[in-house]
């Protein structure tokens, strides 16, 4: 790709992205905060939930575990879920020249995990200004364990977005399939916490060596972080790769009906 046909693309994506605001939130009242609003009442529910009953986590405050594990859960719902229904809400853009169904996919995709970036990033401030949680001890690794879980959502819902145009069952039972991968998701526990057979069953879920990482960002020494991040590299990779070959499969099958 040349330089200049790198550009057009990173416009195309651009433009996608302020279309995907506006379609989500219109342009009247809060508009765009909803963007964060959103995935933000959820972690801000559970957060007050476990901190009135007083639910133990360890070192971890119930804030800060429910923070940290229930952003990744709601990003994994929303970034793969929607991202599955891309063309069907774009279905009329991909005979644009410029406009790929690629185009449409990276930039849900994408939208979705901003959006609960933004939330996780706005409550990790507003729950260390009433002293709920202590910033992170180390930004940099929670923000490496951020970007490997967002990298893995991003692949995983491009080959959502496959299923779901080749099969009207995905659609019908998607929600079913979250609620039972949600103890695959490390929303709930860390792994140290459970027997051993269980810890390495457990860590063969890219998701759950993603939040052990930003956990461990999060609060440092304090809890016992498991997690492989070469393992973890080497799913995402693989994972990107079948949902760049699926796409582009249903690029041929979506110019054939149309």
């Amino acid at each position: 790709m040349t330089s200049s046909s790198l550009t057009i693309q990173l416009r195309v994506i651009k433009a996608l992205y302020i279309r995907e605001m506006i379609s989500h939130f219109g342009r009247k009242n809060i508009g765009f905060l909803w963007m964060f609003i959103e995935p933000m009442m959820f972690s801000v529910g559970i957060a007050i939930l476990w901190s009135l009953t007083l639910h133990s986590f360890g070192s971890i405050p119930p804030a800060g575990f429910a923070l940290t594990g229930y952003s990744a859960l709601v990003a994994w719902r929303n970034c793969v879920g929607r991202t599955s229904l891309a063309i069907q809400a774009n279905l009329g853009l991909i005979y644009h020249q410029n406009i790929t169904i690629l185009d449409l996919a990276i930039t849900r995709a994408i939208f979705e995990f901003t959006a609960t970036t933004i939330s996780l990033i706005f409550l990790t401030i507003i729950f260390a200004a009433f002293g709920l949680i202590h910033f992170p001890v180390n930004p940099l690794e929670a923000l490496l364990g951020w970007f490997l879980l967002g990298w893995f959502y991003v692949g995983a819902g491009l080959i959502a977005l496959f299923l779901n145009e080749r099969s009207e069952i995905f659609h019908r039972v998607w929600h079913i399939v979250m609620y039972l991968t949600m103890p695959l998701t490390g929303a709930f526990s860390m792994v140290s916490w459970l027997p051993k057979n269980v810890q390495s069953l457990l860590l063969l879920s890219p998701m759950v060596n993603g939040v052990e990482i930003l956990r461990e960002g999060y609060f440092g020494a304090s809890i016992d972080a498991k997690y492989s991040i070469p393992y973890l590299l080497t799913i995402n990779l693989i994972t990107l790769l079948i949902g760049l070959l699926l796409v582009k499969r249903i690029k041929k099958f979506v110019e054939v009906e149309g």
